[in-house]
């Protein structure tokens, strides 16, 4: 499973999540090899750390593997999903045309 040998870039890419945005993260949770939870600490607006993260997310991430990230407000109530690399392995499994 390319999670598992992508495991250690995946870890250090929450780490740097963590490292830029420090008073922001309570903790990451993992849900499968694919799904996170990223607990956010108490006053801290899901939808402002996803348009956060999203306008650097290229130079954050240097794996391949598929993952969901769910940024979680404290209170539980408001998350938001966000998709990286999801498409990627789609395309690397897509079968190439053959030439007639």
């Amino acid at each position: 499973m390319e999670n598992l040998k992508e495991s250690p870039k995946i870890y250090a890419f929450l780490n740097r999540v963590r490292s830029e945005w420090p008073g922001v993260v309570e903790r990451f949770e993992f849900k499968t090899g694919s799904v996170i939870y990223i607990h956010l600490k108490e006053g801290i607006s899901s939808m402002d750390f996803l348009g956060k993260l999203s306008r650097k997310i290229e130079t954050l991430v240097d794996f391949k593997a598929p993952i969901i990230l769910y940024h979680i407000e404290s209170d539980g109530m408001n998350l938001r999903s966000h998709p990286i690399n999801w498409y990627s392995e789609i395309n690397q499994n897509v079968a190439e045309p053959v030439n007639s």
